[in-house]
């Protein structure tokens, strides 16, 4: 409707300029016509494509709208592009997760706005399709055969398909990011490259202390969420106090993909791990350290945040 208003606008203009030569009672020249038909097309441009909709709003309370853009990750050559996504503000932390899961398998225990940690990759997708389900979405991962390492991605034409060729722009549900979403947000996204901070050792600032929990602060345990800075996206914790699954494997990223993965098997069993921990130097919380662990693994400075697509 707004569209179809601002068009009928521009038809507007272009009447009122020859009702007003008519009339011969008001001069308009051309370049102020020009100046104001471009302010219309200016306000049809962030309408269509420029900004979020102001409809648009997160599908619960702890989730960031992140714009999508292109950008060139740390670890490779060419620029990626990322679609818009809705990322989770905070780690999850153990009060959602025993909301969800019914457990509570955190070393670090006493305080439910710590993150959850001792969970492996797998307990992390099994976690992303509960909280799609409690929210009304199709759930991304299938995982009938997770028993056997397999994994098959489900996509809203309701075909389910293998990870080497699933579409995330397909998909409704909540998952983990990949590693070129993760470093996108991490950084600031489009925020943080219009303003000059993309480039940060940490997620919003270059003094580690004002944004994660490192060996140097965190007195050898896991803190509550939310406590330090955040990044100029609002979003929390994402370096420090737990590393972060991401959804790749370790191997070289394709070109042109945004993410690779291939069928469970023994040359490939090992997932990303973005942000380092509690139990990590300055060095190894920076962004673009990548760290990794096998898929069925669990440890106390692992945990997770959750995406999903916007389109």
């Amino acid at each position: 409707m707004a569209l179809k208003k601002a068009i009928l606008d521009i038809n507007k203009i272009e009447k009122i300029e020859l009702d007003l030569a008519k009339l011969e009672k008001i001069e308009l020249d051309l370049d102020s016509i020009e100046k104001i038909v471009q302010s219309l097309k200016d306000d049809i441009k962030k309408i269509t494509v420029g900004e979020k909709p102001a409809e648009l709003k997160p599908t619960f309370e702890d989730m960031i709208f992140v714009k999508g853009g292109k950008y060139q990750p740390s670890f490779t050559d060419e620029e990626k592009e990322v679609s818009n996504l809705e990322v989770s503000k905070y780690l999850i932390t153990q009060k959602l997760w025993q909301e969800l899961i019914r457990n509570n398998p955190a070393n670090f225990k006493g305080d439910e706005n710590r993150p959850i940690e001792y969970i492996s990759w797998w307990h992390a997708l099994e976690f992303c399709n509960r909280l799609s389900e409690k929210y009304g979405l199709r759930p991304v991962y299938n995982l009938g055969k997770s028993d056997q390492g397999l994994l098959m991605i489900n996509q809203l034409d309701g075909t389910v398909v293998s990870p080497d060729v699933a579409d995330f722009n397909k998909t409704e549900g909540f998952r983990l990011p990949t590693e070129v979403e993760w470093e996108w947000f991490a950084r600031g996204g489009q925020v943080a490259l219009d303003n000059g901070t993309f480039d940060y050792t940490y997620s919003g600032s270059n003094n580690i202390d004002d944004v994660a929990w490192y060996t140097g602060n965190s007195k050898d345990t896991t803190q509550s969420v939310g406590l330090k800075m955040p990044n100029v996206l609002g979003l929390y914790d994402c370096n420090g106090n737990v590393w972060e699954w991401c959804y790749d494997t370790t191997e070289g990223i394709e070109s042109g993909k945004s993410y690779v993965y291939k069928a469970y098997d023994h040359s490939n069993v090992y997932r990303r791990l973005k942000g380092g921990s509690w139990c990590n130097n300055t060095e190894v919380c920076a962004v673009a350290v990548r760290g990794n662990s096998q898929a069925t693994y669990a440890y106390s400075n692992a945990g997770f945040r959750i995406v999903r697509t916007v389109l």
